[in-house]
């Protein structure tokens, strides 16, 4: 599941991706029909809608969740500021540290990513955590 969700939410395609099982010169391997230009549009179209505001949230809630000891306590939602979107987080006091990570080490990576995935279709969002 991890994999597959991941690659929904930041676009990935089969092609960046080969399988671990096949080489890309197997002599086994279908070569894939060359796209044309109307191919591409829709591919980039596809790939801009793959990445949404409510995919994002259940990325988060989903990373957040693994990390936490009270997974079912873990609350995700959004708010609008000054032309960009916070995604924050509510989850048990004691579980807080490990949503930050040492250092804000885990949190800062949480935000990068889900900074980048927004980037990749011009929108601009934040990840916080609430006490």
């Amino acid at each position: 599941m991890g994999i597959s969700f991941l690659r929904k939410i930041f676009g990935s395609s089969a092609e960046d991706v080969a399988p671990a099982s096949e080489s890309p010169l197997s002599p086994n391997s279908v070569p894939e029909p060359e796209l044309d230009s109307s191919d591409l549009e829709d591919e980039a179209i596809e790939q801009e809608q793959s990445v949404s505001l409510e995919r994002l949230e259940g990325f988060v809630l989903y990373v957040v969740q693994s990390l936490v000891d009270e997974p079912d306590q873990v609350r995700v939602n959004s708010v609008d500021k000054d032309n960009q979107t916070v995604i924050q987080i509510t989850c048990v006091k004691k579980d807080i540290g490990k949503v930050i990570g040492k250092s804000g080490k885990t949190i800062s990576a949480l935000r990068s990513l889900v900074s980048g995935a927004a980037g990749r279709v011009g929108q601009r969002i934040m990840v916080d955590v609430l006490d």
